[in-house]
């Protein structure tokens, strides 16, 4: 059992003041500066309703942390929805920021497509591993995360998305399933000492009240999750819920990611841009503007 002896042990925090914070960060910077990163031995959950961009947040945080220019060891994507082909593929058109749709309906015109294998090349040096086990459990992510340790530090681990998981025991509900899942996400965490961003689905609730902005209380299945998470970031587009309403809306491009949980730090609304066209979110600066 782990003790920690005031007495004698100290010195690992008395030397740890002062220095950088010690984790990985998302690549939006307005997120970063807000709530510094995603600290090791801790979880994080980010979530939204489907179309949001959970699983675009996904892997900008997995292109920012993987960047042969960081080196910070290998991130452990565990994807419950898509194949590995599929992330690739999407990892390429953020990377080399090009319409990913036009590629799959085979209408993107040469300067595209140089810029979507270039990327794909580029990738070869980043340090991610996909795993697209789509009945993953906590036990068996345990067990690549030790294979993966034997050859190199591990920076992160990223799960898209938690309701998806499942365990191996009979439980007695979902609810109970589910808390369960975010418990051994959190142990995982403390046990490897990395930081684990869990993606996870928002309830309907969010969709049916006159301000769709969601809150804490609207995660689905929730169980421990609030109490598991360090940090709890819910995704907000107002633009999506005008286009539900009205097709021919515009699409602005504004986003909100609202720290409702901050367990060093404080909550609040951080405003950034979701460009659509390479399904990734970025600082609002004017350069994107063209980009929405």
């Amino acid at each position: 059992m782990p003790v920690f002896d005031l007495r004698k042990d100290l010195k690992d925090i008395k030397e740890s003041i002062g220095k950088p914070f010690d984790g990985v960060t998302s690549g939006i910077k307005a997120l970063d500066d807000f709530i510094l990163g995603f600290g090791k031995g801790e979880m994080s959950t980010i979530a939204g309703r489907p179309g949001m961009g959970k699983s675009s947040m996904a892997r900008d945080i997995l292109l920012n942390i993987g960047q042969p220019t960081v080196n910070e060891g290998a991130c452990l994507l565990c994807t419950l929805e898509m194949s590995c082909n599929e992330v690739t593929e999407l990892l390429a058109a953020n990377l080399g920021k090009v319409d990913y749709q036009s590629i799959k309906r085979g209408c993107a015109g040469d300067k595209v497509l140089t810029k979507f294998h270039t990327a794909l090349e580029q990738l070869s040096q980043y340090s991610i591993i996909i795993n697209d086990d789509s009945f993953v459990v906590p036990d068996s992510i345990r067990e690549i995360l030790k294979v993966i340790e034997k050859e190199e530090p591990i920076a992160c681990l990223i799960v898209d998305y938690l309701q998806l998981m499942s365990l191996r025991k009979q439980v007695t509900n979902r609810q109970e399933e589910v808390s369960e899942i975010s418990r051994e996400l959190k142990a995982i965490a403390r046990e490897f000492n990395i930081p684990v961003i869990a993606f996870s689905q928002l309830n309907r609730n969010v969709e049916s009240r006159v301000d769709p902005r969601p809150r804490m209380t609207d995660l689905r299945e929730s169980g421990a999750m609030e109490n598991d998470s360090t940090k709890i970031i819910l995704i907000h587009r107002p633009s999506y819920f005008d286009r539900q309403l009205d097709p021919n809306a515009e699409d602005t491009g504004e986003a909100e990611l609202i720290v409702c949980k901050n367990r060093s730090g404080a909550c609040g609304n951080v405003e950034c841009a979701f460009i659509s066209s390479w399904m990734s979110f970025r600082n609002k600066p004017e350069e994107y503007e063209n980009d929405f």
